[in-house]
């Protein structure tokens, strides 16, 4: 990651293994009946599991974590 500082990079790993951790919780969310990216969000909220940030998860968040999780495979 040329050009970014230490803790940038740090972070960024932080972020992608914090994503692929996400993805076997979405894909039992998925199995469990979720089709859409709010239901996934509903069900990450009801669940108590909150964003990197400390927040709640909005259609928004879902999928910003799945293209990390993605890029993070990739």
């Amino acid at each position: 990651m040329a050009g970014l500082s230490r803790a940038a990079v740090v972070s960024a790993k932080q972020a992608d293994q914090r994503a692929d951790e996400l993805v076997a919780l979405v894909d039992g969310i998925r199995r469990a009946g979720a089709t859409t990216l709010q239901s996934i969000a509903d069900a990450l909220n009801a669940r108590g599991i909150p964003t990197a940030r400390g927040g709640q998860w909005y259609p928004t968040t879902v999928r910003n974590a799945a293209r990390r999780a993605d890029r993070a495979v990739s």
